[in-house]
């Protein structure tokens, strides 16, 4: 799986509201939000999506995002916030580098040109991953 620059861990806990939608609604709730997520990409792309098993409750979703630019991640969630009212209570993002973006940043420091040159690449255990190979 090839990365942007950036992964975004969203996490999300649902409304009440959201919960006490018929199966109908849901389907149509869910159809309308995965049309969404469509309609951004290439620009955000979710690559996982699961229910978060948080035993605190705090959380019930969770999902990985990957894009190019941060102010492509933040008008995807201020307008799915517009697109979609009362789905959610609250949500928390979570940003972070790409490894392959973090290489490219540090190509010009001692210390990250020191480690390259014995062979040490941040990310390296994840080409022996089951989803890496």
């Amino acid at each position: 799986m090839k990365t942007k620059k950036y992964l975004i861990f969203q996490l999300v806990r649902h409304t009440d509201e959201y919960y006490s939608q018929t199966p109908a609604e849901e389907a149509n709730s869910q159809h309308r939000l995965n049309e969404f997520f469509k309609s951004w990409y290439p620009r955000v792309e979710q690559i996982l999506g699961s229910h978060a098993m948080n035993m605190s409750g705090e959380w019930d979703w969770m999902g990985v995002f990957t894009c190019d630019e941060l102010s492509d991640w933040e008008a995807f969630r201020e307008e799915y916030r517009r697109k979609f009212p009362g789905r959610t209570e609250k949500s928390m993002s979570l940003p972070g580098v790409s490894h392959a973006e973090f290489q490219r940043a540090t190509e010009g420091i001692d210390h990250y040109i020191e480690l390259r040159k014995l062979g040490a690449y941040p990310g390296d255990a994840e080409k022996f991953s089951t989803s890496g190979r």
